[in-house]
């Protein structure tokens, strides 16, 4: 028996041999990539998120899309449903993205909406600050599309909004998207909304559903364009939505119905009295609140510049420093303020983050800078490169107590190149811990961020640089930067002049062009 065994073992031996080799380099292999593969597929950005974030989330402001970019299309636009429009946006020319000095067409649109995907799959929610309809949209309308009715532009108006949030939900089905109004969002124009007007009416609806929320969203977005709602990742936390531009120095309702008239309005301070009943409430439930709203408080630092030079030129026998102090401009009425750092110091330990957009720049605002609390508004950087900014959009993470605990932007890196056949340049412009070297972003960092920016030439060089999204197109000489940096903490008149003025009143600076207007 013992001779047939191993008769048979000489035999199979060999043959085993050219089976088991090849097998086991197989086997090897197979262990090697099942160890490797999922390393390499974690550093995707598709695969960095299977399931939604808990503790990140997009932030975009000033997308200005403009529809009627190829005039040629108007008529199909106005004849189809809005969720036929990106068919027929798909036969758009030129196919070049919008560049600078022009509003987002839907290339650029497409794109950045796209890198928003690709960047965050799937956040905890969205927040967007506010002007999502081009400048000057009733102009543009009336110029590709003659002899229209005023319904059937109201109508285009409210099928712009609408493809905006079919084009939000295309791509985030399951995110809460938290929008707020910008002076640009309405049927009669530039800061033009009228609380309980058309605009709000149609648009209540969209609201609501881009936020997955209820009807007490839609009527308080329908009466005032703002609301109070859930945080939508943290517990005993609410985000509260502000349409501030009641509270703009140039707010002048219209009412559409009549011809875009202009008619009184008290919905500022209505506005004021609701903020203060809900902060009220939040503070007596000891709940945590995010404000998000279009226009940031304080002064005009691109406005004022560009004021104050061309006044100079106009009176060159004054007195520069006269002539400064006389051409300040604010971006909220001195007064509202006044009265909404009062109210932030009041309710300092419930309000913790604040989200704007407006300047079309990548900035911030601290406010109560000498308090031991002080509070600070972020403001986010524009998709409409209209004002030479590169496009951009922010991610940012937060903590369980509702602390923002870093922020990084990402903007398009070759605007000039792209277009429908050549895909976008998204990349990660900067993280705000890795830029500046702090822990967190809160009215002390950031008050800490704006000294340094005041004493040292190097952080003021790369400040500008963010400041404009990395953006050669963007002209502004280094002597005009405390026209912008003194709006940080200068939120009155007389704080801004103390700061800007003198340092500005004999020199000669090129008036850079004035943003989100």
């Amino acid at each position: 028996m013992n001779w047939l065994v191993t008769l048979m073992c000489r035999r199979v031996a060999p043959r085993w041999n050219l089976i088991r080799r090849p097998y086991m380099r197989f086997t090897g292999h197979y262990i090697f990539w099942l160890a490797i593969l999922p390393a390499l597929w974690s550093t995707h950005p598709l695969a960095a998120q299977k399931h939604p974030s808990t503790d990140t989330f997009l932030i975009v402001s000033d997308l200005h899309f403009n529809p009627m970019a190829d005039p040629s299309l108007v008529s199909a636009l106005a004849a189809a449903d809005s969720t036929k429009w990106e068919t027929v946006l798909n036969r758009s020319k030129p196919s070049a993205f919008s560049q600078y000095g022009e509003d987002t067409n839907w290339w650029l649109l497409r794109s950045s909406l796209d890198a928003m995907r690709t960047s965050l799959p799937h956040p905890a929610f969205i927040l967007v600050t506010g002007d999502l309809l081009a400048h000057r949209f009733p102009e543009i309308y009336k110029r590709t599309r003659r002899g229209g009715k005023p319904e059937d532009y109201r109508q285009f108006v409210f099928k712009t909004v609408e493809f905006l949030a079919l084009q939000f939900r295309k791509r985030f089905p399951e995110t809460k998207v938290l929008l707020t109004p910008g002076n640009n969002d309405d049927d009669c124009g530039d800061y033009a909304i009228e609380a309980g007007g058309p605009f709000l009416r149609d648009t209540a609806d969209a609201a609501r559903k881009l936020a997955h929320a209820d009807d007490e969203l839609r009527g308080s977005w329908e009466k005032l364009g703002s609301y109070d709602v859930p945080h939508p990742a943290i517990r005993d936390a609410r985000i509260i939505s502000l349409n501030s531009v009641f509270f703009s120095a140039k707010y002048q309702p219209a009412e559409f119905n009549e011809g875009c008239a202009a008619v009184p309005s008290s919905a500022a301070a209505a506005l004021f009295t609701w903020l203060d009943s809900r902060l009220n409430r939040a503070q007596r439930e000891h709940q945590k609140v995010w404000l998000m709203f279009h226009i940031p408080p304080g002064m005009d630092g691109y406005s004022s510049i560009q004021h104050y030079r061309s006044q100079l030129k106009e009176s060159p026998a004054e007195s520069p420093a006269k002539v400064c102090a006389s051409t300040l401009v604010p971006m909220w009425l001195p007064k509202w303020t006044e009265q909404y750092a009062a109210l932030l110091e009041k309710y300092r330990d419930t309000i913790v983050a604040t989200f704007a957009g407006h300047t079309h720049s990548d900035d911030f605002r601290v406010i109560n800078s000498a308090s031991t609390h002080p509070a600070f508004v972020l403001i986010n950087p524009p998709i409409s490169p209209i004002y030479n900014q590169n496009p951009a959009f922010r991610v940012a993470t937060f903590t369980k107590d509702g602390s923002i605990a870093d922020e990084s932007v990402y903007y398009l890196a070759n605007l000039l190149f792209a277009s429908s056949t050549t895909p976008g340049e998204w990349k990660r412009e900067y993280t705000f811990s890795q830029a500046w070297k702090m822990q967190g972003v809160n009215g002390t960092t950031l008050s800490e961020l704006y000294n340094k920016v005041e004493r040292d030439d190097a952080a003021r060089a790369q400040w500008l640089k963010l400041y404009t999204v990395s953006s050669s197109a963007a002209y502004l000489p280094a002597n005009s930067i405390s026209g912008l940096s003194c709006a940080i903490e200068g939120l009155t008149p007389q704080q801004y002049g103390t700061c800007y003025c003198p340092a500005e009143a004999s020199g000669s600076i090129p008036p850079p062009a004035s943003p989100g207007k």
